[in-house]
């Protein structure tokens, strides 16, 4: 029988935010003096609240993670603070997992492959049960959710707000915890397309429509307005061979399309964007669902 434990505060997203991109740094992701994209620039990308990515940078730069330069950016502190003790307590979880029954994992996501890709993923690297959910479909799961029969909630940054307020309509105060996951590939992508020249055409070929145009909005949420959109999808061939046909100067594309991309065209530049969980993510997300198994034992016990 499961616990249910009442935990009255959510995590915020900010905190969330900060403590995923702490490990970025760490992990040399974004390395010394490296410039982060701008907290307006993030914020598009990943369809968050613009202030909620101001106080992450601003909590990141008092604990000495980043710098500002006024009218410039945010770059990586030359010599960032060593923190490995919130990694290694993750690590000494993992370890205990069996003296607890399996934990089970909600994972939200807009598209059927894309949650059915990142349960599958989470599952593997964890040994948790995930199950894949649609955000239209959280209301058919109410019952189950406000029962506690999930132990955590994860989407992505670009879900987090809309999954919460669904969420929190249907508990109230018994609200599960949300997690979000920054993938890596979101900050590797802004990087690239920022580096592209004014006027550059940049193709988005996803697996599905919904996919790739969500991945358009994020660059125009971004304001990355220098470069040219063209969308596609593999629900739609003729909609990648237009991209073809217009010959751009990048092509951000799924793994799963892109060998047909390449069939096509065997020289136009293709970048991965598979939106993969980072290895932070799991960390994170791990070292929350055991110490909350940890506080459920203690108060059996």
């Amino acid at each position: 029988m499961r616990v249910s434990v009442n935990e009255s505060l959510s995590i915020p997203i900010h905190v969330q935010l900060k403590e995923q991109i702490k490990t970025f740094i760490h992990e040399g992701v974004y390395p010394p003096n490296e410039a982060l994209p701008s907290a307006s620039e993030l914020a598009g990308f990943l369809r968050i609240n613009r202030d909620t990515v101001q106080t992450a940078y601003a909590e990141l730069e008092l604990d000495g993670y980043i710098y500002s330069k006024p009218g410039i950016g945010v770059y990586v502190h030359a010599d960032p603070p060593h923190e490995t003790e919130r990694i290694r307590e993750a690590h000494e979880w993992e370890g205990e997992e069996a003296a607890h029954a399996k934990p089970v994992v909600l994972f939200v996501e807009c598209n059927v492959p894309q949650a059915q890709e990142y349960a599958v993923e989470l599952e593997k690297a964890t040994g948790y049960v995930v199950k894949p959910c649609l955000i239209k479909d959280l209301e058919l799961l109410g019952s189950s959710i406000q029962s506690g029969y999930y132990d955590l909630i994860v989407t992505t940054f670009l879900h987090v707000e809309e999954v919460q307020t669904i969420i929190a309509r249907l508990c109230g105060e018994n609200e599960p915890k949300v997690i979000a996951c920054l993938p890596e590939s979101s900050l590797q992508s802004i990087k690239r397309l920022q580096e592209l020249p004014a006027g550059s055409k940049v193709g988005i070929a996803g697996t599905t429509w919904l996919g790739a145009d969500n991945f358009r909005q994020s660059i125009v949420d971004a304001g990355l307005a220098h470069v040219e959109l063209l969308i596609g999808s593999l629900e739609y061939p003729a909609s990648l061979d237009a991209i073809i046909e217009a010959k751009p100067d990048l092509i951000v594309s799924t793994s799963i399309v892109t060998p047909y991309l390449q069939r096509l065209s065997r020289f136009t530049p293709i970048m991965i964007e598979d939106r993969c969980l980072s290895a932070q993510s799991v960390h994170y997300i791990q070292h929350y669902v055991e110490s909350k198994l940890g506080i459920a034992d203690s108060l059996n016990n």
